[in-house]
């Protein structure tokens, strides 16, 4: 018969216990905003440059516009990116770190689908495309086999924000948000006007009550810094839409703007608008005329965004080809234009014509249609004796130049930030 000989096992366990904290646990704060777009929403789904019918509001999506305005408000305290990294990750989180802000979105609603051809119907050469010059993106392209985009009009929703922060941190929060409602909005092209936003409660909390209060909220010493900042911006507004024609008062601000900015982009400043005539702009000139082994180049357009793109003209000897940023971060340069209407707590809805305080683009790559050989090179913008349309405004860089075409088309109110 087999015996068994029993061990005596210790009674103690070696191992150290694991540290818990018993303190008391964070304390969670919830917001909860209720919004509806102003103008129309385009993009914001899973797939690029398009909605989703389904889910028009995604979490991600709010996250991403709600990181940039918490960079672009709380920039201006930090003299570099990686500073400003830091700050960043110990509130919105990291690969390595949790986020401290969770967001839910909640009754998603949209009162209808839109097309371009449908919000512009008629685009006569004698009007230009007004708000539609924004939407090209999303416009058919039959040698593509590509039809147009479908959007949404008036999407309301229930933005539910969750953190557990400092006193400080939820007030920068706080700023974020009330940014991202004044200058920023929902789905693609943002910065064009579309998927503004308006808050239906507590518009007091999150709406400006006047233009002065843009300056209250957001006014910062502006710094020299490698990032762009709210800080340091200018603002001009437009008097306050009527909602003449049956337009949506928020749909006829952003008109308004597009009707700017398509004669911005012409150089039509202080001439008389022509939708059809030629820019006036010496940019096609001045890239026609560069050589290979020029180490600079002197122009105005992309210091409003890049990549710029040019298309070739039948008929006509035209530059063609594509301007890019050229950086550690990529070939694009966001613009530091933000066109937008601005949603009052008064009700009142106003064309704004921002600019933010952005590092300016110090080199770019020029490629032409026809040669597979890309330039890089140093930018300058140009002298206002080079410059028909700087001379035309009485402009000595492109900063100056836009605010004063947009004093001419009447946005006559300015704020500095």
């Amino acid at each position: 018969m087999l015996s068994y000989k029993r061990r005596s096992m210790p009674r103690r366990i070696s191992l150290r216990a694991p540290d818990f904290d018993i303190s008391t646990p964070p304390k969670w704060e919830e917001w909860e905003l209720k919004l509806a777009t102003i103008t129309p929403m385009f993009g914001g789904g899973a797939i690029p440059g398009q909605a989703d019918a389904r889910r028009p509001i995604r979490p991600s999506s709010l996250r991403g516009h709600l990181r940039f305005w918490w960079r672009a408000t709380e920039g201006a305290g930090f003299r570099t990116p990686e500073e400003l990294f830091l700050a960043e990750e110990a509130v919105w989180g990291s690969t390595e770190r949790p986020s401290r802000v969770i967001l839910r979105v909640e009754a998603q609603d949209a009162a209808g689908e839109t097309t371009p051809s449908r919000l512009v119907p008629k685009v006569k050469p004698s009007s230009g495309p007004r708000e539609r010059f924004f939407l090209f993106p999303f416009e058919a392209r039959p040698s593509e086999n590509k039809g147009q985009d479908a959007g949404f009009e008036r999407v309301s929703f229930t933005l539910r924000i969750i953190h557990n922060l400092s006193v400080e941190e939820a007030e920068a929060l706080r700023r974020a948000i009330r940014a991202w409602v004044a200058f920023g909005g929902v789905g693609a092209r943002t910065r064009r006007g579309l998927g503004a936003l308006e808050v239906e409660e507590d518009k007091e909390e999150w709406l400006p009550q006047s233009p002065g209060h843009l300056r209250e909220w957001f006014a910062h010493p502006a710094q020299e810094s490698s990032h762009t900042t709210l800080a340091g911006a200018i603002i001009r507004l437009g008097p306050a839409a009527r909602g003449h024609g049956g337009l949506p008062k928020g749909h006829e601000a952003w008109r308004s703007l597009g009707e700017f900015w398509a004669r911005f982009r012409k150089g039509h400043f202080p001439s008389e608008y022509r939708p059809t005539g030629p820019t006036a702009w010496q940019d096609h000139k001045v890239l026609l005329g560069l050589k290979p082994g020029h180490p600079r180049v002197s122009l105005v357009k992309p210091f409003y965004g890049l990549p710029i793109v040019y298309q070739a003209f039948k008929g006509k000897r035209t530059f063609a080809g594509t301007l890019e940023a050229l950086h550690p971060r990529g070939k694009r340069m966001a613009s530091p234009v933000i066109l937008k209407p601005i949603a009052f707590a008064d009700g009142t809805i106003r064309p704004a014509v921002v600019f933010l305080k952005t590092p300016p683009p110090q080199r770019i790559r020029i490629t032409k249609q026809e040669s597979p050989h890309a330039w890089e090179l140093d930018l300058s913008f140009p002298g206002p004796a080079e410059e028909e349309v700087l001379v035309s405004l009485g402009a000595q860089n492109p900063l100056e130049a836009l605010m004063r075409a947009a004093e001419l088309a009447g946005f006559t109110e300015e704020i500095r930030l």
